[in-house]
Order: C-alpha cells, then sequence, then structure tokens
C-alpha cells in the first residue's frame, strides 16, 4: 500500500484541480470568493457554532427519535453544555459547563421493565435501530447540503446568501466527515455507531452490559430486571469464554452483586472460571480494580475469609501505578470497611472522599454519591478463627510421668 500512496496523491490532487477548473470555468468560484468576502470575521465564528449545533442536534435527534417512535422512554439528550432531562413529572433544562469534555452529544432513553428473553431481544433490536439512525441522518444531512450548495451556486445572484451557503456547507461537510469517520472507531472506553451497532447485533457481553447498563436510569426500579438481568449475566457467562474486556468485567460484577446484595445461587461453572482471572491485569484498570475488590467481598460471603483476606492483600502490591489515586484510595478503604478488617466509617461519611469517575456527567438523572453509598454497608459478619494449640512444656511432661 505504502508504494502507491504517492499516487493517490497525484490523483487526489489532479481531482481537486478539475474541480477548481470546473468553478472557474462555470464562474462559481467567483460567487464564492465574493460570497465569502462579504461576511465579517464574527461571522464565519458564529457560522461554525450554528453548523456545529445544527449537525450535532439532527444527530442525536436521530438517536432520540428512533427510540421514541418504538415506543422507548427517554431520560435525557445532551447537546454538549445543554441537558434536556426528564423526572417522573416533565422535562426540564439545565447548563452543566463542565460536560464541554464530552464534546458531543448523548441520548439516555429509559429501558423499563425487562422481565423475558422476549422483552430482552425486542429492546435490543430497538437499541440496534437507534443506534444506526443517527449516522443514517448525519449522511443525509450531509448529502442534502451539497446538492442546496450546488443549486444555489448555479441559480442564486445574492452575493451575501452565496457566501453564508457555502460557509455552511464547508462547516456541515467537515463536521459531518469528522462524525462519519468516527462511527467506524473504537477503543476500550469508546464506540462508534456503526462498531456498537454491529456489536450489539453479534456480542452477546457488549449486548448485555449496555442494557444492564442503561438501567440504572430507569424511573421505576423493577426487582424482575434486576433478576432477569442476572439471570442473563449467568447464562451468558457459561456460554461465553472468559475474556478481559471491560464489558465482561461488567457482566462478572453484575452476576457478583446478585450474589452478594440478593443471595442469589452460586453457579459452579462460573465459579471455575472466575479462578482464571488475573489479578495483575484486573488491577491496572479502574473497572477491573474494582471487580478485583468484588471477588473479595465474593470469597468472604463464602465464608473464605482467609481466601479474601489474603487476595486484598494481594491487591495492595498489584494496584497500577497509573490509575487515579484518589479511586484506588476510595476502593482500597471501602473494601476494607465492608470485609470488617477497618473501621471506615468517617471516611466514607465525607463526600470529598467518594470517587464516582465519569458517573458526574449523569448528575441531572442519578445521585451518584447516594449510589454508592448503598455499597458501603459491611458483609454480614464471618468469624475468622483457627485453633491454637499449646505444647506443654518438656520439664512439665517429665513431671507428670
Amino acid at each position: 500500500m505504502k508504494k502507491f500512496r504517492l499516487l493517490y496523491l497525484f490523483i487526489i490532487i489532479f481531482l481537486i484541480a478539475c474541480f477548481y477548473t470546473t468553478l472557474v470555468y462555470n464562474g462559481v468560484w467567483l460567487k464564492i470568493t465574493l460570497g465569502l468576502g462579504s461576511l465579517s470575521f464574527i461571522g464565519f465564528i458564529l457560522w461554525f457554532i450554528f453548523a456545529f449545533y445544527f449537525t450535532l442536534t439532527l444527530h442525536e435527534l436521530g438517536h432520540f427519535i428512533a427510540f421514541y417512535v418504538q415506543k422507548v422512554k427517554l431520560r435525557a439528550i445532551y447537546l454538549t453544555i445543554f441537558v434536556f432531562y426528564k423526572d417522573e413529572k416533565r422535562w426540564h433544562f439545565t447548563i452543566k459547563p463542565k460536560l464541554w469534555i464530552l464534546f458531543g452529544g448523548l441520548v439516555v432513553p429509559d429501558l423499563g421493565e425487562i422481565k423475558t428473553e422476549e422483552d430482552y431481544e425486542l429492546l435490543s433490536a430497538k437499541f440496534r435501530k437507534s443506534l444506526i439512525a443517527a449516522p443514517i441522518v448525519t449522511i443525509v444531512l450531509l448529502s442534502i447540503s451539497l446538492i442546496t450548495f450546488v443549486l444555489l451556486m448555479i441559480f442564486s445572484p445574492n452575493i451575501h446568501l452565496n457566501g453564508l451557503i457555502t460557509l455552511n456547507t464547508l462547516y456541515i461537510t467537515l463536521i459531518s466527515t469528522l462524525y462519519i469517520y468516527t462511527f467506524g472507531l473504537s477503543n476500550q472506553m469508546f464506540y462508534g455507531d456503526f462498531v456498537a451497532y454491529k456489536k450489539m447485533k453479534e456480542d452477546p457481553i457488549f449486548k448485555l452490559a449496555q442494557i444492564d447498563q442503561y438501567t440504572m436510569f430507569s424511573l421505576n426500579d423493577s426487582k424482575e430486571t434486576v433478576k432477569f438481568l442476572w439471570e442473563k449475566s449467568r447464562e451468558t457467562l457459561r456460554s461465553t469464554p472468559l475474556n478481559g474486556t471491560m464489558f465482561y468485567h461488567v457482566v462478572i460484577t453484575n452476576y457478583l452483586d446478585g450474589i452478594l446484595k440478593n443471595d442469589y445461587p452460586i453457579d459452579s461453572e462460573i465459579e471455575e472460571k472466575l479462578k482464571h482471572l488475573n489479578l495483575n491485569t484486573l488491577c491496572r484498570s479502574e473497572q477491573g480494580l474494582s471487580l478485583a475488590y468484588d471477588l473479595c467481598f465474593y470469597d468472604y460471603k463464602k465464608g473464605h475469609v482467609e481466601q479474601a483476606y489474603k487476595r486484598f492483600e494481594r491487591i495492595q502490591t498489584k494496584i497500577g501505578i497509573k490509575l487515579d489515586e484518589k479511586m484506588a484510595l476510595y476502593l482500597r478503604n471501602k473494601s476494607a470497611h465492608i470485609l470488617h478488617l477497618e473501621d471506615h466509617q468517617d471516611f466514607l461519611n465525607e463526600k470529598d472522599n467518594l470517587y464516582i469517575g465519569q458517573a458526574w456527567i449523569f448528575e441531572a438523572l442519578i445521585d451518584p454519591y447516594e449510589m454508592l453509598i448503598a455499597y458501603h454497608k459491611p458483609l454480614p459478619y464471618v468469624e475468622y478463627s483457627c485453633p491454637v494449640v499449646f505444647d506443654e512444656p518438656e520439664e512439665q511432661k517429665s513431671d507428670l510421668s
């Protein structure tokens, strides 16, 4: 491929030159330059802001409307710092300047109750359709913008209008092209719409993790949903090979939560798989470290107190140096408190000591600190003791004899 790069470059330059020549020959280039020249500097900035929010809003509305027409309730739509969200009564609007970090948008559905396999698969299909709807909207918008630009450049005599249309089309083309490029990207933390759509269709671990995580935004808690998703987690863990992805860890965490919080039964087949989790690997990521401590709770819950304490000690020697120190300290003290190793109630009562990670993004929908507090309660105490045999001194033995 490398030896053809220069050829590709020449072809692209040739096509650009042909396009430019066509514009000049037909007088379109003159319309473009005169039109752009009629705009002020502040106009360039304002039209970029307009184009950015215009493309972003239409993209997110693609997700939003796809959920809506499929009768899936909505909790929120994020447009960078602007958040429209719904509580039990009505919709609200707020501005969160910190959300600039997203540099994009987000739609949060209320998935409602999931009681059966049919409910689960139907909801998965609706989720997939919503994922693919937004890219389609973006591609259609780009196509319409280019067609409109060509028509106006041919027929419009208004110089200022030509400038506005040219600038707007340029911005929409650049932003939409960037969106389309990101649709196919992915890493451990980010999945573009095309990739997420494919994984929702083909990867049972990814699908379950996504649906399970979004249930936290439901306005109505459902014990049936919790039980079904736990059963689904158990079934999925049994039928899929062990792997180290973040989503696999999410599914394991959900399985362990059911055992720790709801006393659901332990699955012997999954028990064997958990033994093969690599502690060194787990302790290098935030989700993995949290899971490592959950395994300590799991051991303690089973009555294997010594094993739980030894795992806790090993974790302290393996925590990745790149992990957030506040997060590591919070998980360490919380876990020691839950395992009855140390009393950290005062530490856990201080809000500033709690680590919520990226959950602050959803503060309009949930209270992340309140959710953490629910996980601070120590496990039911299990006695940890062993018999001690005192040998009698040799002199005393001889006297007795």
